[in-house]
């Protein structure tokens, strides 16, 4: 009788065609974050820069920043009299050529500090270089005996600017080659970068590799998704690059995707939560077709093997009558 049953119902499935569309992955974009920096300097005539009042020399400790950084400077005087003046100032040019006390471009008069003394610290800020080379900081006032190097590194900044699933859906309990993971990985910082990209579903990992990419490159890491154990429900698939050395931008090293990946109930082509008429009808309906061809769809291949055959119908037809 379930025989006779089982074939009336492929009858029927031959006779229907529904497609069910899949819901594609839209990525979210990253946030971004502007970069700063921030030093404490102390410095005193004849005796150079430090970054505390004990480690004063000449020349003073090295500033590091990365290009267009915006950079804070607290100054103090490391001099016992209010009546010896001091200003900070980066000059440019290689090797500095202190005209006009070093500050005789736009871009160098910008970082030129107010006059501060030892009863009044200044705090200012300006905004570095967009050229990366060793330059000079110095006192205008004592140009020679208060220098130190201002290092404007290239910014170190690793990203995730992409996600993507070869199918957005799977079933429960129900065995089916591996859905592919795709995470595109860019490097948008000036430095060749070695980091690692994972994958999740919710906070389940699906993948982790180690990557490397020169300067302004960007590469596609894919990751087999064995999808078998999943409960039913909906995941969230996140992607991320760890952090390297010296990047200060991690806002853009994870992605997110706003829809969803949808674990169905094994056989619920349709997704109603019940395995029916309809579930065999959408099957038979393919039945045969391929990856690529016309009519076919992707719910009716349940096993994700690019072709909708016998052995989904087994699937549909053994959880008949089943539901969530």
């Amino acid at each position: 009788m379930k025989f006779l049953t089982v074939k009336r119902f492929l009858l029927v499935a031959l006779l229907s065609l529904i497609y069910i569309p899949g819901l594609p992955l839209i990525p979210h974009p990253p946030l971004e974050k502007v970069a700063a920096a921030s030093f404490t300097l102390y410095g005193k005539a004849i005796g150079g820069w430090g970054f505390t009042p004990s480690t004063i020399r000449n020349p003073g400790p090295d500033l590091v920043v990365t290009t267009g950084e915006s950079v804070t400077l607290t100054l103090f005087s490391g001099d016992s009299s209010a009546a010896i003046p001091h200003q900070f100032c980066v000059d440019y040019d290689i090797p500095p050529d202190y005209v006009l006390n070093g500050c005789d471009t736009p871009q160098e008069v910008a970082t030129r500090s107010p006059f501060f003394n030892s009863a009044s610290p200044v705090t200012y800020t300006f905004t570095a270089s967009s050229i990366p080379g060793n330059y000079t900081y110095f006192c205008t006032v004592h140009t020679t005996d208060m220098q130190g190097k201002f290092v404007v590194s290239s910014p170190h900044d690793v990203a995730v600017t992409g996600l993507t699933t070869s199918r957005n859906f799977a079933y429960n309990s129900v065995v089916s080659n591996p859905v592919q993971v795709n995470v595109t990985a860019s490097n948008l910082g000036g430095s060749s970068e070695t980091f690692f990209v994972s994958a999740k579903a919710n906070s389940t990992l699906i993948g982790n590799q180690s990557i490397t990419l020169i300067a302004g490159g960007t590469t596609k890491v894919s990751f087999n998704w064995t999808t078998l154990g999943l409960v039913r429900g909906n995941y969230l698939l996140t992607a991320q690059a760890t952090k390297v050395t010296g990047e200060t931008n991690t806002a853009n090293n994870s992605f997110l995707s706003s829809g969803s990946f949808n674990v169905k109930f094994r056989g619920d082509v349709s997704g109603d939560c019940k395995v029916d008429i309809v579930d065999l009808s959408t099957v038979g309906g393919t039945f045969g077709k391929a990856l690529g061809q016309t009519g076919y769809n992707a719910a009716a291949d349940l096993n994700n093997d690019a072709i909708t055959n016998i052995v989904d119908l087994v699937v549909v037809a053994g959880n008949f009558g089943q539901g969530c």
